[in-house]
């Protein structure tokens, strides 16, 4: 999958950090051998260095999976480049260094200036509180918005939610799958969820689908499957499955009668409770059952909730744009008589 350039760089980083540490713990006295440096009385101290620098690899990588949410250990690193330049500089006014050692300083340190800055920068204004002049948009104004446009305003209106993949198969043993983030919850006893399909003026195997089978699957996406999962937007000939036009798997569990996708971390089967048509613009509220849910060991939390941190699903907004959620935490249960405490 593509990564963004601050992920792409702090793995980049980790790579190179762990490769460059594991290197000077095995062979201490390479390094200064390379760079015609006279050998250091105590290879031990350079060894730790080394263990420092690939730890500090270590990190690197965890935070490319999150680079806005974890820049404080970009932080550490940057400031590691910078001090490191400045006492190599004063290494060399002792005539401790030759200036030949400074190619472990090009490469360990002064290449990753500009980039780790800039992550630092994109993480300030991320955090930074956003207070901007209020801008009004009026009926009269969206409406008359062109018709793409007016769609992107208006389908972002509700912000963040989850995204799935609906997988479906029809009578005769064909798969289907599409994307939705219109899923939602509508009662815990007996379980029920709701989703929202398109106006059926047009094919829509998925709801032919479920009207037809009366089974489907919901199924959470993550981002290592979030290109794949966007594809089976496209419209795709009704013989031909997604899963194999998009490369995702086929997974059948416990019998049930549509597929799952395999790939998926949280995913669920549902038998359709009732099908009601919204004349207000013609789409159709599709109200299931759930009769199964299939996540990792460990993810249901003692409370019951589950652990989405363990899941890291994608979150959508619009038609195209999706986000990575990280928890903040949870609030005490809200009671007239006190203030909310953090758990």
């Amino acid at each position: 999958m593509k990564k963004n350039w601050m992920s792409v760089t702090l793995l980049l980083a980790g790579i190179y950090n762990i490769i460059w540490g594991t290197w000077v713990v095995l062979l201490p006295h390479q390094v200064f051998n390379l760079t015609g440096t006279s050998l250091p009385k105590y290879p031990e101290f350079w060894q730790c260095i080394g263990m420092i620098v690939a730890v500090y690899g270590l990190g690197y990588i965890l935070a490319a999976k999150s680079p806005l949410k974890h820049w404080p250990i970009t932080l550490v690193g940057f400031l590691g480049k910078i001090f490191g330049p400045i006492g190599f500089v004063q290494a060399i006014s002792n005539d401790v260094f030759p200036l030949s050692f400074g190619w472990n300083i090009i490469f360990n340190d002064l290449i990753w200036w500009i980039p780790f800055g800039l992550i630092l920068m994109k993480a300030y204004h991320y955090h930074l509180p956003k207070k901007k002049k209020l801008r009004t948009v009026l009926q009269d104004e969206f409406s008359n918005f062109p018709d793409r446009k007016r769609a992107a305003f208006i389908n972002s209106l509700t912000g963040l939610k989850s995204v799935h993949l609906v997988g479906t198969q029809d009578d005769e043993g064909n798969t289907n799958l599409s994307i939705v983030s219109s899923v939602f919850h509508l009662g815990a006893s007996p379980a029920l969820i709701g989703f929202i399909v398109r106006p059926d003026s047009a094919r829509r195997d998925t709801l032919n689908n479920i009207r037809s089978n009366k089974h489907f699957t919901l199924n959470h996406i993550h981002e290592e499957i979030l290109e794949n999962s966007h594809q089976t937007s496209a419209r795709y000939p009704q013989e031909q499955s997604e899963f194999n036009a998009c490369e995702l798997s086929v997974q059948t569990l416990n019998d049930f009668p549509a597929p799952f996708v395999e790939e998926s971390r949280l995913k669920y089967s549902l038998e359709l409770v009732r099908e009601e048509k919204l004349e207000e613009n013609g789409t159709h509220l599709i109200i299931a059952k759930v009769t199964g849910v299939y996540l990792p060991e460990g993810a249901i939390s003692d409370s019951g909730a589950i652990d989405y941190e363990m899941i890291n699903p994608i979150a959508a907004c619009g038609l195209d744009a999706y986000y990575e959620a990280f928890k903040l935490g949870r609030l005490s249960y809200a009671k007239p008589e006190k203030r909310p405490y953090w758990l």
